[in-house]
């Protein structure tokens, strides 16, 4: 089952939940981490013990700012999954590339999000990490230590068996080089990260605030050609469902 986290401010955060535990993905403001937890212990079948995993669906500052929050409250054993491009920006071999069509794209989207935050810890974060500016680049680390850290993809390849209830993680670039969606088969469900937006509620459209115009084109060809999804869950704007492939109903001019 799949459960969006209430309160999560500019960014939708998700709960997994399978016979194996929990997975909470995109946590992106201290806000959003708060609300996580609270929404979990306010469920009396579920305890944060039961976390087994953090996803990040990219490295961004809107999608990490919280991690490091909800993993003091996990076990000792829950792990935090980034796309492995993610290590090279740790360990400062790489800056956090930059986006195209700020002016056209980025503000808009941040306008409509601003509707969705209400409490000052919605626009709170933990470090200045995932900040995709000049300046900003790879100084900034999260308070996430490297040893809870797993890499996806480090073997190559781009699709990942996640060995928990049945989700996988899929490589699928474009808006960043390590940007992954999660995909359940037998649920028919992609969380798609910020490779779709649905802001307007229409169906949804491929993000063109992204790194690579060309690559997340060629991403949702793959997708298209590989999965079928009925609902697919973007982290900006609603939920996109289609009786047969919610897919097709995604733009892509």
């Amino acid at each position: 089952m799949i459960y969006e986290v209430p309160g999560g401010g500019l960014v939708r955060s998700w709960i997994l939940s399978t016979e194996d535990g929990l997975i909470i993905v995109d946590p992106g403001s201290i806000g959003a981490a708060d609300a996580a937890k609270e929404f979990i212990r306010s469920r009396p079948e579920w305890k944060m013990g039961d976390v087994r995993a953090i996803a990040a669906t990219h490295f961004h500052v809107d999608h990490i700012g919280g991690i490091g929050r909800i993993l003091r409250a996990c076990p000792d054993d829950t792990v935090v999954h980034f796309h492995v491009c993610v290590k090279d920006y740790l360990t400062g071999k790489k800056n956090i590339p930059g986006l195209h069509n700020w002016q056209a794209r980025f503000w808009p989207i941040a306008f409509k999000c601003m509707k969705n935050v209400r409490s000052f810890g919605h626009l709170l974060i933990e470090s200045l990490a995932g900040i995709p500016l000049r300046g900003f680049g790879n100084r900034f680390l999260p308070p996430i230590p490297l040893e809870r850290i797993r890499w996806l993809f480090a073997g190559g390849g781009g699709r990942c068996d996640l060995a928990f209830g049945g989700w996988e993680a899929i490589a699928t670039p474009g808006h960043t080089a390590d940007s992954i969606s999660l995909y359940n088969e037998r649920e028919r469900a992609l969380i798609c990260g910020d490779l779709i937006l649905n802001m307007d509620d229409d169906g949804g459209h491929l993000n063109a605030f992204c790194e690579d115009t060309k690559q997340i084109e060629k991403t949702f060809q793959f997708l298209s050609s590989s999965i079928a999804p009925q609902t697919i869950y973007p982290a900006h704007g609603a939920t996109i469902r289609h009786p047969q492939n919610a897919l097709l109903a995604v733009k892509t001019g």
